[in-house]
Formats: C-alpha cells, structure tokens, sequence
C-alpha cells in the first residue's frame, strides 16, 4: 500500500487584527526590554524543564543557529465556566472551532500582539484557529533575546526500575534546555499559560508491554494469527460490541483521531488488516498529519510499533473509519500540540493516545520541584476544546500498576499516570482475562525439567503478581526479586495534582480497600521531593482500609490488557528483534484504542457523537440498568490454581486478588481505584448513550 498523504495544517498565520500597534523591543545584553518602562517582564512557565532532571549536566551553551520550535499555550476566556459546563455533562449543541474559539479563544488583538512582538526577533508564529496554541520556530538566539534565556546543552541519564536493583539506565539523552523560565512583557504575560519547547527532553513512554514465555511470537511465517493471540474481534466479543458491528454498525462516516509520539508506517496496518483478520476496510482511510515537524523516522527505539498496534486495533474495530495520524515529537509541546492540532481540526470524533509520563515525574522535574499549573493547564484546555465540540478523548492509564513511577523516575512510591489523570479525560484501565498459563523450566544446564502453570479462574483487574510465584519458570532466583523486577499492572490509583471532579462524586467512596504487597522504603531526598527507592515484599498482605486521598480516581473503566492473554501485533520490524513478524503484546496501550475505534462504532449507531464519556458513564453505572460489571472481588482466591509438572515447585505463597498491585475493590461498589467502573458491555453502553439527552 502506498503511503497516504498528510492532511493540510489548517492555520491562522500573523495578520488576525488590523490597527494593533507594534510595540518597540530593544535587547541589552540578552535581555528583551519594553520601550515602555511600565511593561516589566513576567516570568512564564515553561512546564518540564530539562536543566532539572536527574544527573543532568551542563555540556556547554546551545549552538545559537539550532532550530527550535516553541509552543505559547494562551489562558482560555471563561475558564471556569468551561470546566463546569464540560465536567457535569455539555449539554446542547456541541460547538464549531469558530463558535468555540469566540467564547473562550484569546482575542485577534491579543494574539496579533503576541505574534508581533516575536517576529521583531526573527520568530515566526502559526496561530491554531481556537486561538489558544500558537506554535513558533526560530533559532536559539532568536529565542535567547526575546525570552531572556541562556539555552543550555545537557546530559540527562534516564531512571527504569531494574536501576532499583543495581542494573542499569535505559538510555542517555543529549537535548537542550535553560535553567531559568522565560520572560516576556507583562502586557502579554497575563494570557499566557505556559511556553512549551525551550527543551528537547523526551519524558513520554509507550504503554505497551510484551507478553512472557515461548507463546510471545509466532513460528509460522503464514498469514494467520496463532492460537492463544487476542484479535479486535476476540475484543469485540468480549465486550459485546460485536452485536452493533454485526448489525452494520463498523464506523461509517466516523473519523478515528490516534495522537502518537512516533512515525507510522501505513502500509503495515493495511497488510495486517487484509492478510491477517481478512478485514474490508475503507480504502486509503489513513491519513498521516506531522505536528511540529512530526516524530521522525519510522523506527522501534523510538515507539512506532506503539503507533502501529493504536492504528491496527481501532481500524480494525471499526474498519469503515478514516483515521488520522498526529505524528508528534516526543517532547512536552510535541504532545500538547498535537492534542490542540487534533481538536481545532474537529475532524475526529474520537481521539486516543497511549503515551504517558508519571505524576511524580512531573512534579520533579519542572524547575521548581513542584508541578507547573501552565503545563497541566495546557493538556486540559486542549482536552475541554474536544468536549465541547463532542469529540471523546481516551488515554492509557499506564502498566506498572499503583507505582507509575518506577517507569521513569525509578521511585516506588506510589503513583499515577499523566495525561490520564486528567479530569477531562478517559483512563482506560486494564483487566486480565481468564485461563491457563503454562511456562517451562530448565534448569542450569539448559534441560527441560518441567513446567509450571497458572490458572485465573476469572476477570480479575490486571497485575503481574499472580505470576510470582513462577519465579524459577521466568528465571528469577527468588520471588522477591520477580516482584521488585515486575511491578506491572492496570495504572490507578489518586490523583496527587488533579482534585476529584464532580462526576466522581458520590459514586467513588470515601475509602478504599488495598494490600501493600510492596513496601515502600530507602527514602531519600531527590531534589525538593523525599521519595523511596526500594521495596520490600510480603507476600501474603492483609487487606487493609484507607481513607480516599481526594485526588481524581483513575481509571474510569477497564478492558483486557494483560500481555498473558493479550493482542497479536504485526509489523516487519519485529523480525530482527523477535525473529517474527507477529508478537503477542498487552498493556493499556491497546484499551484506549479499542474504546476509541469502539466510539467511532457508537457513533455510527447513534448518528451523533457521544462527546466526553465521563459525565454521562458515571451516572450509567449508577443506575439500576448499567452497562458496567465492577470487579469488586476483594477476597483472595486462593493458592490451588498453581500447579507444576516434573521435578520444579511452587511455593504459592502470593495469592489471586482483584488489584493493580495495591489498590482493590470492595464488595458491591460501583467504582474501584485499579479498574474503575468495571468492564463495559458496549452495546448495553450505546443503548444507554441512545437514551440519554444530549
């Protein structure tokens, strides 16, 4: 198949008012200065900054002719009431980007002003028509005298949880940064959230995990998928949405937006479709769009297999839909553009991204140690435009279950995932499926002496823990170190940057139930912040009771996304590493694209688009009819679905239990921190969206 062409960026460009004034900018000693003395320059967050990363070291000033693209996010008009009217469910119409940016859009003037004192330092400005993105490009010089910064080079090893245990970093990072924030002109200061990309640090990871064992990739180079991977159809059966497709309900008229941070390959979903599933699909359905300059080559190292399951699984579910693309770079105003790029096209009725970064993770690396208000304000702005426009918008809730920064901090304390801790946003959650695993066992001189097996008698919420006790069949020496290698499982938890919002009230409790598996300990100061660093293992914790933090509960549903009873992924560029082209993967990566193709379904039945899910979801799963199943199982299952064959055995001394690692239901809630509302049944959901006012 042959590449699609990428959309056209649609644009304001400079001139959006006549008669404004330009204003006469001089620069003493790297310093922009107002002519008029009364316009002091303000200090503007620039959300992460590189210069405050761990083990980040100064390598010398940035080549002053480095190309950089900078993101100015403006404050919308009307925040407040935005919020509101979004969060308790839009009623009415949904908006045009026109109608949206008039209500809560910077003004023309303002924005002509903005872009006006930029371009007196050669800076050149795209104004995105909600008029709340406007995205620049420039030299580091340019960006020096209009910003009063000094851009920096540095080199910032990252962190992974073997690092815990004495292995090593993942990788090294070479970007550039500035240690102080920008300064602009107070008279424009006012309207400006945040100023995203005086950086190139790379804080995103992909959410998807591959599964365990010999059964993780395919031995035959045949066109079929091997027994025991997950397909969407196998999805669509199992949350019944099967039903609405059958009745030729497949995405009709639907675009499906897929925000990514790495380049795609469009012939390979096409192949995956058409050879693998024997799936009709609307042809040259893919479009790809670049933001900011887009994510670079195609190439694993840097998640373009993220990119290709997002693509395969919701074309799949909804083979009739057009797909976009937003190719962003992995970078802060990579991702937040390209969620605003998404929203003022308003051509996706559904958008996904699989992306994610810990809360913790955050708040430590922004310049202060504390959060930056600008850079969680950005993402939700953009997330509020799509709500408002009817446009529902899905985010992986993370795989290291209540500990999302072991991911990339490397501290294992308790945390969640951003941007799916976002009050304006679905977090899809994840579940593991019921069944028998089986894996060999050799011993050390490679002999097979037998194997040891597990069998999950029923959906239970997604954690790796039912797996630990198979230590010696996964080549761990002990079971502590299996658990302190993998803390894996559906992201949730509470929120420690977002307050809970009101469509959770009432229906999330005032409490939870939890085991601490992993103790935190080893607390040490990292910057500002005190957080652990090792964990020690009990295997058979007791349920314990806590108080509800009174953060955003995440993730508001769940769906398969263990790797053991995962999705078969297609792409060639599996060959060298895996010796197949098809490998079994899991992960929230593949919730928040199926719900996304699954929307794309809905909206097809309904002839409208269903807009934010949250308000709506959580009053369904209130009600006497919902078309959600809690998994509130708290109790333990016991220890008997072990079993071994040959001369290994198995302590099972880590019993089953309903949670992600930690957090875990209680009997008869409708919501639980770990899986959320439970499991939908979508065409009982679709039903229920049919019957509700909009």
């Amino acid at each position: 198949m042959s590449r699609s062409k990428p959309l056209t960026r649609v644009a304001h460009k400079a001139a959006l008012a006549i008669g404004v004034s330009t204003l006469f900018v001089g620069v003493v000693g790297g310093t922009a200065l107002a002519s008029d003395s009364a316009n002091t320059m303000v200090s503007i967050p620039q959300g992460i900054s590189a210069a405050a990363v761990a083990g980040a070291t100064a390598i010398g000033n940035t080549a002053s002719n480095t190309k950089l693209t900078v993101s100015f996010i403006l404050k919308a008009n009307q925040l407040s009431q935005l919020e509101a009217k979004v969060s308790s469910g839009w009623t009415g119409s949904y908006l045009t980007v026109p109608e949206f940016a008039a209500t809560y859009g910077q003004s023309p003037s303002f924005v002509t002003s903005l872009v006006n004192y930029l371009s007196q330092f050669g800076i050149t400005s795209t104004v995105l028509p909600d008029m709340l993105d406007v995205t620049t490009t420039g030299t580091a010089a340019d960006y020096s005298k209009a910003l009063a910064v000094t851009m920096q080079n540095f080199k910032i090893t990252s962190s992974n949880p073997t690092q815990l245990l004495g292995g090593s970093p993942t990788k090294t990072q070479i970007v550039y940064g500035t240690k102080t924030n920008p300064l602009i002109p107070s008279y424009l200061a006012d309207h400006i959230v945040a100023i995203l990309g005086l950086q190139s640090y790379s804080p995103y990871i992909s959410q998807s995990v591959k599964a365990l064992g010999p059964t993780s990739v395919s031995a035959s180079p045949s066109a079929t998928v091997p027994a025991g991977m997950l397909t969407p159809s196998d999805f669509a059966q199992q949350y019944n949405l099967a039903p609405l497709q059958q009745a030729g309900y497949v995405g009709t008229n639907q675009t499906i937006g897929i925000v990514t941070l790495a380049s795609l390959n469009p012939s390979v979903p096409y192949f995956y479709w058409k050879q693998y599933l024997n799936l009709n699909v609307l042809p040259n359905r893919i479009f790809l769009k670049n933001v900011d300059g887009g994510s670079g080559p195609v190439s694993l190292s840097a998640g373009s297999d993220e990119t290709t399951l997002d693509v395969e699984q919701s074309g799949a579910i909804a083979p009739n839909a057009r797909i976009i693309v937003y190719q962003a770079p992995n970078t802060d105003y990579g991702f937040v553009d390209a969620f605003f790029q998404a929203a003022s096209d308003n051509m996706a009725g559904s958008i996904s991204a699989s992306w994610g970064q810990s809360e913790t993770d955050i708040q430590y690396l922004v310049a202060t140690g504390q959060e930056s208000p600008g850079y969680a304000t950005a993402f939700s702005e953009a997330y509020l435009e799509s709500a408002a426009q009817g446009q529902s918008v899905f985010t992986s809730s993370g795989d290291f279950g209540a500990y999302t920064a072991a991911s990339d901090l490397g501290t294992t304390n308790l945390s969640v995932d951003n941007p799916a801790d976002n009050a304006y946003v679905t977090a899809a959650g994840g579940t593991t499926l019921p069944g028998t695993q089986t894996f060999p066992v050799f011993n050390s001189g490679g002999t097979n002496v037998g194997s040891e097996s597990v069998t999950v008698p029923k959906q239970m919420t997604w954690n790796w823990g039912y797996l630990w006790p198979l230590y010696q069949a996964l080549g761990y020496q002990t079971e502590a170190s299996a658990a302190s290698s993998m803390p894996i499982g559906s992201g949730g938890g509470y929120s420690a940057m977002v307050p809970q919002p009101s469509y959770q009230q009432g229906v999330v409790g005032s409490t939870y139930n939890y085991h601490e598996y992993l103790t935190p300990g080893g607390y040490m100061p990292v910057g500002p912040l005190t957080l652990p660093v090792n964990w020690t293992l009990t295997p058979d914790a007791k349920l314990a009771t806590a108080a509800n933090p009174g953060g955003r509960a995440m993730p508001d549903l769940s769906v398969n996304a263990d790797p053991q009873t995962g999705y078969a992924v297609y792409d060639p560029q599996f060959i060298p590493v895996y010796g197949s082209a098809v490998v079994q993967f899991g992960g929230t990566s593949f919730s928040a694209p199926q719900l996304n193709g699954s929307t794309a379904v809905i909206n097809s039945y309904l002839g409208r688009q269903v807009g934010f899910w949250n308000p709506q979801i959580y009053k369904f799963a209130a009600s006497m009819n919902s078309p959600f199943k809690p998994l509130d199982l708290s109790g333990d299952y016991g220890t008997s679905y072990y079993s071994h064959v040959g001369t290994v055995t198995i302590p099972g001394d880590v019993k089953f239990s309903n949670d992600n690692l930690y957090y875990t239901g209680t009997a008869g809630a409708i919501y639980n921190p770990g899986s959320g509302l439970g499991v939908p049944n979508l065409t009982a959901l679709a039903t229920a969206f049919a019957s509700s006012a909009s």
